[in-house]
């Protein structure tokens, strides 16, 4: 979340009345309060006077943050007061205080409320900054100087910049939580499920006896598998309850979802209610205020012990049946439509799979299909050949009609063909991002083809994967490579008849050998950090995005990407303290983001990146 974003007008104020400390706080509610930002605001200064209690927000040099974080507040905001007198608020240094910032956030936001805080910190220690607020002369002078906003903007930005000026509503801001930490339980259980699934399919496919082998070296490797594909669940459950609660919901999340798996065969959908029933039971029990005695202890004892209790007890006695009877429900109806029902399921889920190229729609689609890779294989049988059609097609169709495709995307074709054949659909996205509206059919008519023809072969994927890297694993090879061609054929033919031939501009950028990260220190104007759930095709699309909308505006860029190879080209804090502001964009949390706490901070998801890297970096240039 952006500070200028939670600034407005309203909550302005250039000569508060308060007196106290008490009287200074009721005057920056009331002005939160009056813009429509809190629905309880009593409650909220209740909670604020919480938060000072915990310590006093008064700070040197006159300034004072008070915060929190409450059920009262409907919309995040900042209120911004300005004393000519000065109050006594209990800052260390003795001195009175005379410039508030009150900030409002929602409960559970914590990554925002955590950036907002820096970004006002980073804002105040400015040289001059404060000097000049106290001295403004409207609230439309002091606005302009806490948001930066000039006056005459640059008519390089456009509409598609809307994403990052709206603030979310409660609502979506819950769902992103969400899906944050489904995905990040995810990212972990990715390397389980494939190292898991390949072995057990090694060694079933060397023997050749169609089952798994019980004696000898396959049965050892047959093992290996076997464990791997009994772990992820557990994985899945605990590293959601760690991304919602840290490290003391890890415990809870994993012996939660080991009794609700091994004791009544919940799968993978147990692993996750009971991921985030013990994340949530873990987050509130550290809402408990531990005597000082005891508080070294709640991490590492009293809330793992507390937190696994009752996230096992309420799997025992009270949501373990139900979630084992909705299982059995949804794997009985796809045992049902292993027959007629193919081509309905078939078409859904490769619509889904190749629409958006790997983010939100892909991820359900193929965590459906890859949690039941080793009871239901037949569905990533279908679901491995949709995952790499659109590069695949998209591939193709630049080389049967290169007239259609300008140069750079001719060169992205080659590196899509490679991306496609080992299963990563995000190779299609360059195309998607230029042509929408004629790639997106495309893509999306060649998974359906895709998926249902694997289907209708009864292809068996035991992998988690797609592409043809999986060939070795697969049971019905010949219907995969079938499927795979007829739906890239199909994506390609589409794309040529829908798209136009295009006109070669002579002076067309040729930045695609041209851009890259910087990686000494100290160096780069602007920082961005990318991650995405598996760590591996959003992460560097997002920073290759990045750098090269960054090479087009004349602008040095250092990249970190924190993917399935761990974090690559760390930003270092000499590289903080010289860059005029970070882009955090991620599909999952970022790796230690409080290095970032003296730096303005541009939160955004992957696709973001992607889709308006250029119009990010610019928008951010009078930093």
């Amino acid at each position: 979340m952006d500070i200028t974003n939670l600034i407005e007008l309203d909550t302005i104020c250039l000569d508060l009345k308060a007196q106290t400390k008490q009287e200074a706080l009721e005057e920056l509610t009331k002005m939160l309060e009056a813009a429509g930002k809190l629905n309880n605001p009593s409650q909220f200064l209740a909670d604020i006077w919480k938060r000072e209690e915990i310590g006093n927000t008064g700070f040197d040099d006159g300034i004072a943050i008070p915060h929190a974080k409450s059920d009262a507040v409907a919309k995040p905001a900042v209120a911004v007061g300005i004393s000519r007198n000065g109050i006594d608020y209990g800052a260390e240094d003795g001195e009175l205080s005379d410039v508030f910032f009150m900030l409002a956030s929602p409960e559970g936001d914590d990554n925002q409320h955590i950036e907002v805080l820096a970004q006002i910190s980073t804002k105040i220690i400015e040289d001059g900054f404060v000097e000049k607020l106290k001295a403004a002369q409207s609230r439309e002078d002091a606005f302009e100087m806490l948001t930066d906003i000039e006056s005459q903007p640059d008519q390089f930005l456009s509409t598609s910049l809307e994403f990052s000026t709206e603030p979310l509503s409660p609502w979506a801001q819950k769902l992103s939580r969400i899906k944050e930490h489904l995905l990040f339980g995810t990212s972990h259980m990715i390397p389980f499920i494939v190292a898991g699934g390949v072995l057990l399919s090694l060694s079933v496919m060397i023997s050749g006896q169609g089952g798994v082998p019980q004696e000898g070296v396959l049965a050892d490797i047959a093992q290996m598998g076997i464990a791997g594909l009994t772990l992820f669940t557990m994985v899945l459950g605990g590293y959601i309850a760690y991304s919602i609660a840290d490290k003391p919901g890890l415990a809870p999340g994993m012996i939660g979802s080991w009794i609700a798996v091994s004791h009544y065969n919940t799968g993978f959908l147990g692993a996750i209610v009971v991921g985030f029933f013990a994340g949530f039971v873990v987050w509130l029990l550290k809402k408990i205020k531990l005597p000082d005695s005891m508080s070294s202890l709640g991490s590492i004892f009293i809330y793992p012990l507390v937190g696994t209790f009752v996230t096992c007890g309420a799997v025992m006695w009270v949501i373990g049946a139900p979630i084992a009877s909705a299982m059995t429900t949804m794997n009985e109806l796809l045992t049902g439509m292993a027959g007629s029902g193919k081509v309905m399921l078939g078409t859904v889920l490769g619509a889904m799979t190749a629409f958006d190229m790997g983010g939100p729609i892909n991820k359900v689609a193929t965590l459906f299909a890859q949690t039941q890779v080793n009871t239901q294989p037949w569905l990533m049988g279908g679901v491995g050949i949709a995952i790499c059609t659109p590069p695949l097609g998209m591939a193709l169709a630049t080389f049967l009609a290169p007239s259609k495709f300008k140069r750079d995307e001719r060169e992205a074709g080659k590196a899509a063909g490679i991306m496609g054949m080992i299963g990563i659909s995000e190779g299609a996205i360059p195309f998607a991002t230029g042509d929408p509206a004629r790639v997106l059919p495309a893509i999306v008519a060649g998974g359906i083809v895709g998926n249902v023809i694997g289907f209708m072969f009864h292809v068996m994927n035991h992998a988690p994967w797609g592409g043809w890297i999986v060939l070795p694993v697969v049971d019905g090879k010949i219907g995969y490579i079938v499927g795979t061609i007829a739906g890239s054929f199909t994506t390609a033919l589409i794309a040529i008849a829908l798209k136009k031939t295009v006109t070669e501009d002579d002076n067309y950028p040729r930045h695609s050998q041209g851009y890259g990260s910087v990686v000494g220190e100290g160096e780069a104007d602007i920082l961005a950090v990318t991650s995405c759930p598996s760590g591996v095709a959003h992460t560097f699309l997002a920073a290759k995005s990045l750098e090269k909308a960054a090479c087009a505006l004349g602008i040095k860029i250092k990249v970190e990407t924190q993917g399935a190879n761990g974090v690559i080209n760390r930003i270092t804090d000499k590289d903080i303290e010289k860059a005029r502001f970070v882009i955090f964009a991620h599909d999952v949390a970022i790796k230690e983001p409080e290095r970032f706490r003296k730096i303005k901070v541009l939160d955004v998801s992957t696709k973001d990146a992607m889709f308006n890297a250029a119009a990010l970096i610019h928008a951010k240039k009078s930093y």
